[in-house]
């Protein structure tokens, strides 16, 4: 069984290959190689007869029409290289308008057959073989290198040359010269081993021809799926950054909500400043109409001392409302800046006035969230500092983060023993180039597992639905890259300290980075 599969591969794909000019691309493609095939032909044949022609010109030989007129050493007959000039010409003209591989075949199978005629019967008018096989041999290569051929096809022509050589050999073997005598039949044994070497050429050649096109339609198919994947892929990237953007914006105005009881703790006090000395305004112009209109025959400049101490006083409350109604436009403002979208400009702001106000909002946040929640908030501030070059909402988004997650350490820690006493520690310290803050708990700390993972985002180690996870990973890309500055964390069983180094001038900080760069 085995024999007879091998002897049926080998028919089939390297002999008879039908099958695979089935298909019809593979048929585009041979019909291209064999328009590149006749003009090869074409153009080898022109060549050849002229050179011929020359090389007989300057031996001096001449030139007849009939095989009987031949002289071997001074005649060349004329037809039938003419006849082979027509038909290069014809297989030159051939490949312009495109033919199919069959109607090539054909023709180079004419070409060929008729050129091994002419050169056989000019060597038998002139009784010498010794250059015919070689010749012959020539011919038989071309089936090979010019149109593509199939392997059944180039041995049967091939085969057909031969035999045309051995006929006519022997047929004239009475006009053979004597050193030629007994050359045809050692010639034919060689021509056959030719027609087998072109056959096996042929068929490897075309086997290959074949893989190629097999390969390069892989390759297509491939670079097609690839394609597709690449676009999908790049519609997934656009979809999952609008998704992290939706989730960045999400966890924005999450810790917006959660501030929201602190906020409203903070706008509460000017808004009661507000009131009370616009109440106070209210009575002083009460009792001074009620003065002036129970006496109005008193004295001018009486009234007006009376009128000029009410005027005093109101001006003093209207700068106390305009001083706390700026306070509470100011406190709505940094909400609004906290929860847009994008980063506001960057200018010159009193750190520790931008500390205490986002201490103030984080802790009463926390407490609207857990009322038993209480903590014990120390300051530690640096009077050296002063302003400090930043973006105040982003900085501010840093501050409630850290905060958020010092109140949420030592809650849980007070939760579960009792005495314990929590507390959250808001250190500042002036560096070399700027200004550090320190945030630290005295809480468990972070475990070593998770150490190495805190700023990567989307990861967090609070339940399902109270944290997304992007909350310290949005902190130290404000830090680094908004900033130019640096954030680092110590943590051990005793407590954590998050540590944020700001430069005070972002301009000497980008400088500073671009020399590092260059």
């Amino acid at each position: 069984m085995t024999l007879i599969r091998t002897f049926r591969l080998y028919w089939t794909r390297y002999l008879f290959p039908f099958p695979m000019e089935r298909d019809p691309d593979f048929r585009k493609s041979m019909d291209a190689l064999t328009r590149r095939g006749l003009r090869v032909a074409g153009t080898l044949g022109v060549i050849g007869i002229v050179a011929y022609m020359l090389a007989h010109l300057l031996f001096g030989r001449q030139f007849v029409w009939s095989f009987s007129e031949v002289d071997s050493t001074v005649h060349v007959v004329l037809w039938n290289k003419v006849l082979i000039t027509v038909l290069s010409i014809a297989a030159l003209a051939l490949a312009r308008i495109r033919p199919r591989v069959r109607p090539g075949r054909m023709l180079m199978s004419l070409i060929l057959v008729v050129a091994s005629l002419s050169i056989i019967l000019e060597d038998v008018a002139s009784g010498d073989f010794t250059f015919t096989a070689g010749w012959l041999t020539l011919l038989m290569l071309l089936t090979v290198g010019t149109v593509p051929f199939q392997p059944w096809q180039t041995g049967l022509t091939c085969l057909l040359i031969a035999t045309l050589y051995g006929l006519y050999a022997e047929a004239s073997a009475a006009t053979i010269t004597a050193h030629s005598a007994g050359v045809p039949e050692s010639r034919l044994v060689y021509l056959g081993l030719v027609t087998f070497l072109c056959t096996s050429m042929s068929a490897s050649l075309y086997v290959s021809r074949y893989e190629q096109y097999r390969a390069f339609r892989t390759v297509d198919r491939l670079k097609a799926n690839l394609s597709a994947r690449s676009e999908a892929l790049q519609r997934a990237v656009t979809r999952s950054k609008q998704m992290q953007d939706k989730l960045v914006q999400q966890e924005k105005l999450a810790s917006l909500g959660q501030l929201t009881a602190g906020i409203a703790h903070e706008i509460k006090n000017p808004l009661n400043f507000v009131n009370n000395f616009a109440h106070l305004s209210l009575e002083l112009v009460n009792e001074l109409d009620e003065d002036l209109s129970s006496n109005p025959d008193r004295p001018v400049r009486e009234a007006l001392s009376e009128v000029g101490d009410v005027l005093a006083d109101l001006r003093t409350n209207t700068h106390k409302i305009a001083e706390h109604g700026q306070r509470a436009d100011g406190i709505v403002k940094s909400m609004l800046a906290h929860s847009r979208t994008t980063p506001g400009d960057r200018r010159a702001v009193s750190l520790h006035k931008l500390l205490d106000e986002y201490v103030n909002l984080a802790y009463h946040g926390m407490r609207a969230q857990h009322r038993d929640f209480n903590v014990e908030i120390q300051r530690e501030y640096d009077q050296s500092i002063g302003e400090i070059d930043l973006v105040p909402e982003e900085m501010g988004r840093v501050i409630l983060n850290l905060l958020d997650n010092a109140f949420d350490a030592v809650r849980l820690v007070s939760r579960e023993e009792n005495g314990f006493n929590p507390i959250v520690t808001v250190t500042t310290k002036a560096s070399e180039n700027g200004a550090v803050i320190m945030i630290s708990d005295n809480g468990r700390g972070i475990p070593e597992e998770l150490r190495e993972r805190i700023f990567e985002p989307f990861f967090t180690t609070k339940p399902s639905g109270e944290g997304t996870g992007l909350g310290l990973s949005l902190a130290y890309e404000i830090v680094t890259a908004g900033h130019g500055g640096s954030m680092d964390v110590r943590t051990s069983t005793s407590g954590t300290t998050f540590t944020v180094e700001l430069p005070e001038d972002a301009e000497q900080s980008e400088d500073a980075d671009e020399e590092i760069d260059t």
